[in-house]
């Protein structure tokens, strides 16, 4: 029992200076059980294995062990083996821990996964550089010059063969009129996704695993061949068990790695471009394709389209017309599933047969309301369909429109709409200086070094609009004048410019003979002055007089800050520089021990395996014992 109780001693010592030791060389919290496992593999795999080591380097006399003779010599060699022991179990426990991390840290297997991502990703790269070289595209990537018409050809067709994500790249920069030329954009409009259905037997597991509970327990029926497919996902018609007709959008099970995949590689694509083309750089190229990239996930949350559409049917409720957006079903959307209520009728853009049934009144009446609904979203509310075109509007036998597809939905702030009613009203009025003010708060702008030109070239436009009552070519004129001035248009004044613009064709679809520029200034007018109505003035007035009161208050505070800024600036400046010193003088010390420590474990272990030299009594090598010694502080 003494010998028993003694061994457990000694394994539970062991293990606590495992323990110990470990995480003072790390620097983490190494779990316990493992270190329980490296003690008992020490006590019964290390202490053998040594003993048997030293056993056949004849260092010990075995017998003489046996006998009680136990020399000096001896207990200095076992006093090194158990220092051997002792390294050898913190080594194991070290690896260990490195291999499988006890807590939140890189292991060797996520190291192992991210290596194979990041191989995966590269040969993706490489594909899609030879892709663009093949068609023609790599001067561009090397930094030469290429004309913007010569651009346009090439760069359709390799986009068309690098896939779907790059597609929808290029689909949603036709937009970007503001950075692009017409022309490139008009070419980059022409691309078509090409997605096949995936199969019911891949889609219908990720509606299970999304909703928690078998189909029958929700749907009364839900059809397997979906009613569209799009490069991220697909929509199945279907019933609920309550009677309610519903569309469900499913996100294809390998979408989103996909998607992130390239991603990653169309932004290290635009920085390569941008640090060799110094018209990249212009358009802030990398910028911009961060924003798309951003655009991008959020679709790949279909949660995001789901707020989209809550504010949607909100402002829907305060705007006037005749436009509705389709009921959410939250308890049945989630990150990769969204359903909603089935809007009946069909697109605006195929409904002839419909509108032929319709008298002229009636149809003048519906592109009026429909124009009050959409100014109402930009202007008053803020809030608007961005993606606004005749496929996204539905058309019922009635006359009712409503809205679909609720991806892309941009948010005007108060100032961005006021500023764009003045824009819109400075037009109507041929105001170009107003107008000026307008475009430069818009965009951002603080070189007012060209504001003649811009007046000039604004004055012209607005005196050419009065003549050519083209929304269309109004548009494509005016961002052309911001590309022309270098004006940074945000990309929700965009969306907003490109929405009116879009709002033509669908007035021209349900009223050929309405005067949209005149539909369009008429009720900015009628918003302007809405907005100057005494009750806004003077909330408005009371709300900055205020503002300049708490301004004039904290003033003292806001000196006492500033200097106190600026001495803990000063300090933090020398605060840095000492934590760098630290730092250097750490990595230093780090790399400096280790190559130390890899000495020493070298050279004891040639000294001690090759043995030599005088002997200590009884036939103990001397450079064996010496080696002994730095090898287990190598160690």
């Amino acid at each position: 029992m003494a010998a028993w109780f003694v061994a457990m001693l000694i394994v539970t010592l062991y293990v606590i200076g495992l323990g110990l030791i470990v995480r003072w060389l790390l620097g983490v919290s190494v779990g316990w059980v493992r270190t329980l496992l490296t003690g008992v593999i020490g006590f019964f795999v290390i202490v053998p294995a040594t003993a048997l080591a030293v056993g056949a380097s004849g260092i010990i006399d075995e017998e003489r062990m046996a006998r009680g003779d136990m020399p000096a010599g001896y207990l200095l060699v076992l006093l090194v083996c158990a220092i051997w022991v002792f390294a050898l179990g913190a080594t194991f426990l070290a690896c260990l821990e490195f291999i499988w991390p006890s807590h939140k840290s890189v292991g060797i297997f996520s190291r192992i996964r991210s290596g194979r991502d990041r191989l995966r990703r590269t040969i993706r790269y490489v594909h899609i550089l030879r892709v663009a070289m093949r068609h023609g595209l790599g001067p561009l990537l090397r930094g030469g010059a290429m004309r913007l018409e010569e651009l346009g050809p090439p760069l359709v067709r390799a986009l068309n063969e690098a896939g779907v994500t790059f597609v929808k790249i290029g689909q949603v920069l036709s937009s970007r009129r503001d950075i692009l030329p017409a022309s490139l954009a008009d070419q980059l409009a022409a691309l078509q996704t090409r997605a096949t259905a995936e199969d019911w037997s891949i889609i219908e597991p990720v509606l299970i695993a999304e909703l928690g509970q078998p189909l029958s327990s929700v749907f009364a029926r839900l059809d397997s061949r979906p009613l569209a497919a799009a490069s991220i996902g697909q929509v199945h018609s279907g019933t609920l068990l309550g009677g309610d007709e519903v569309v469900v959008k499913v996100q294809r099970p390998h979408a989103r790695a996909q998607v992130e995949a390239d991603i990653d590689i169309a932004l290290r694509l635009c920085r390569r471009i941008e640090c060799r083309s110094e018209a990249a750089r212009r358009i802030g190229l990398h910028r911009l394709m961060k924003d798309l990239a951003a655009s991008l996930r959020m679709e790949l949350d279909y949660r995001s389209e789901a707020r989209n559409l809550a504010l949607m049917e909100a402002a829907a409720h305060r705007a006037p017309g005749v436009m509705t957006v389709p009921r959410l079903h939250p308890d049945l959307t989630t990150r990769q599933v969204l359903t909603m209520d089935k809007v009946p009728g069909r697109p605006l853009a195929a409904g002839r047969e419909v509108l032929d049934k319709l008298d002229a009144d009636r149809r003048r009446e519906i592109a009026t309301n429909l124009v009050d609904s959409v100014l109402h979203q930009i202007l008053v509310d803020g809030v608007f369909h961005a993606d606004l075109h005749p496929g996204n509007i539905m058309l019922r036998d009635d006359g009712t429109l409503s809205l679909i597809d609720f991806g892309s939905v941009a948010i005007l702030d108060r100032e961005q709409r006021e500023l764009l009613v003045t824009f819109l009203a400075s037009m109507r009025a041929e105001d170009a200086h107003s107008a000026v003010v307008a475009v430069r708060h818009l965009t951002m702008g603080n070189d007012n070094r060209g504001d003649q030109q811009l007046l000039r070239d604004l004055g012209e436009l607005f005196t050419v609009t009065s003549i050519e009552q083209d929304t269309g070519v109004l548009t494509d004129r005016l961002l052309n004048l911001f590309r022309k001035h270098e004006l940074a248009v945000p990309g929700n004044i965009a969306a907003s410019v490109r929405t009116m613009a879009s709002l033509q064709e669908a007035v021209m679809l349900l009223d050929d003979g309405s005067d949209y520029g005149s539909l369009i200034l008429a009720r900015v007018n009628r918003i302007a002055l809405r907005l100057l109505n005494p009750v806004n003035t003077l909330s408005a007035i009371a709300a900055q007089a205020l503002t300049v009161m708490q301004y004039l208050r904290r003033l003292p505070s806001n000196a006492d800050a500033l200097t106190e800024a600026h001495t803990s600036r000063a300090r933090s400046h020398e605060s840095r520089e000492r934590d760098r010193r630290v730092w250097r003088l750490r990595v230093l010390s780090s790399v400096g021990g280790s190559a130390i420590g890899a000495t020493l474990a070298g050279v004891g272990l040639v000294m001690f395996l090759h043995g030599g030299g005088p002997t200590l009594p009884p036939d103990i090598s001397t450079l064996s014992l010496i080696g002994a010694g730095p090898a287990s502080i190598g160690l």
